[in-house]
């Protein structure tokens, strides 16, 4: 007799979790993707015409995830805005937004999808890890109400927020991170009035999570590293290559190289503006890394990093 669906997930998880242990490696995937965008408007487009065109990112972004996992990675993060793109109002992006809850709920979208609020993009990344059982990391818009009680609700009755979410092998959501520190273009979001710190614990190491232009700041970076003692950080980002010294490879290695950490950098592809430069960082330098001005292609990287690199005998 065969052994049931979810039996069969939770066996393979926890094969995977055997597997890690053993281990003071793991295996890292980071996706460069050229993000399809939507059209220029100020209007917003109908919910069906939104998920729509996140399908379509989000079909490119199982093809890579698919591929990372049966080439045996245990976590893959995908870029800041991969999943619909930017070119937004405040009031056009909504129809992308969804209501992203506290992990602290124990949640797998992909077998539970009605629990909360229609939530078709959380259910479906959720399946992508749990069908590859691999950690999935992806930046999506959450959405959240508020009213006239608190004093920095926006006109329109909700925050909306850039949002990081992770989920594990099994699919359930343990990660919900909103971006602090907005870049000056960013007007369709709001920040959270705190900056928030968040980790969480795997079989091969402790992790924490920002985004792009949070890098530059103390909060949450620094804290992450120095307080909480993070032994890998996952940063999805759109970076543009446009600054002297902050183009995306050189920075973003020396941040791991100065902060003693790993960093898996996946950055949006897009060579009119500037946008490109990802790899997996390490405290000894780049194991894998990707930059590419010419073509429209993206790109996969896989690499086996120390599990806890403080401890390494080269650290």
């Amino acid at each position: 007799m065969l052994p049931s669906q979810p039996l069969l997930h939770a066996a393979v998880f926890a094969l995977a979790v055997l597997q890690a242990l053993a281990s003071d490696t793991f295996i890292a995937a980071v996706y460069e993707h050229a993000v399809i965008l939507p059209d220029a408007t100020d209007e917003p487009v109908s919910p069906d015409d939104a998920l729509a065109l996140m399908n379509k990112n989000m079909d490119v972004l199982e093809g890579a995830i698919k591929e990372a996992a049966q080439q045996g990675a245990h976590i893959i993060v995908t870029p800041e805005d991969g999943i619909y793109g930017w070119r937004f109002t405040r009031e056009a992006i909504y129809p992308y937004l969804e209501d992203i809850p506290d992990p602290a709920v124990d949640w797998i979208p992909c077998t539970d999808p009605t629990r909360f609020a229609p939530a078709p993009v959380q259910e479906r990344l959720s399946c992508m890890a749990r069908n590859n059982s691999i950690y999935v990391v992806a930046n999506i818009g959450d959405k959240k109400p508020c009213n006239s009680s608190d004093p920095s609700c926006p006109s329109d009755g909700r925050y909306q927020y850039n949002t990081n979410v992770v989920f594990d092998p099994q699919g359930k959501l343990v990660a919900r991170y909103h971006k602090y520190n907005l870049f000056r273009r960013e007007t369709q979001f709001n920040y959270p009035k705190e900056p928030e710190a968040v980790t969480f614990e795997t079989p091969f190491g402790k992790f924490g999570i920002f985004t792009c232009f949070d890098i530059l700041f103390r909060e949450p970076a620094l804290a992450l590293v120095s307080e909480l003692q993070v032994d890998t950080v996952l940063f999805p980002t759109a970076w543009m290559n446009v600054l002297p010294f902050l183009t995306a490879i050189e920075f973003h290695s020396a941040w791991a190289m100065g902060m003693g950490v790993n960093l898996l950098s996946a950055n949006t592809h897009n060579t009119s503006l500037a946008m490109t430069g990802s790899g997996l960082f390490t405290p000894e330098g780049p194991v894998a890394y990707h930059y590419d001005s010419e073509t429209e292609e993206g790109r996969l990287l896989l690499a086996e990093l120390s599990a806890h690199p403080r401890l390494s005998s080269s650290y």
